[in-house]
């Protein structure tokens, strides 16, 4: 089952990739030992700028079960608008913060998922 699962979010991923025209990306699964607590925070993906990597949790944190390749691919979107809409530092009350999640980027966030939407393959995932 997880092996079948694994293939078919590889083969949605490469297809996403060619949509967003992202060349020298590498996709990983995260992989996590046990499942996480009940009232704590956990990470659904992250992003390497230096080496153009993207890791995604492909299952459930609580109970570890294959998650869906939709929700899969909304963490993808995500993470590819921080490619393209890169962050920047502001001065802010007093002193200077990275912004990495704004408006404009949330912008990006949003058209990258209507461009999985309206892909003839991906569409079935929706």
């Amino acid at each position: 089952m997880s092996q079948n699962h694994e293939q078919e979010v590889n083969q949605a991923i490469e297809r996403a990739y060619k949509i967003f025209r992202l060349k020298g990306f590498s996709f990983r699964a995260m992989q996590r030992i046990r499942p996480v607590a009940k009232n704590s925070s956990y990470v659904e993906g992250h992003t390497s700028f230096k080496d153009k990597t993207v890791t995604i949790d492909i299952y459930t944190a609580r109970l570890r079960k294959p998650k869906k390749i939709s929700a899969i691919l909304a963490v993808l979107a995500h993470e590819v608008a921080h490619h393209q809409k890169l962050p920047y530092k502001q001065y802010h009350k007093g002193r200077w913060i990275n912004r990495f999640h704004y408006p404009e980027f949330y912008k990006q966030v949003n058209k990258n998922v209507a461009r999985l939407k309206k892909d003839k393959v991906l569409r079935q995932y929706y």
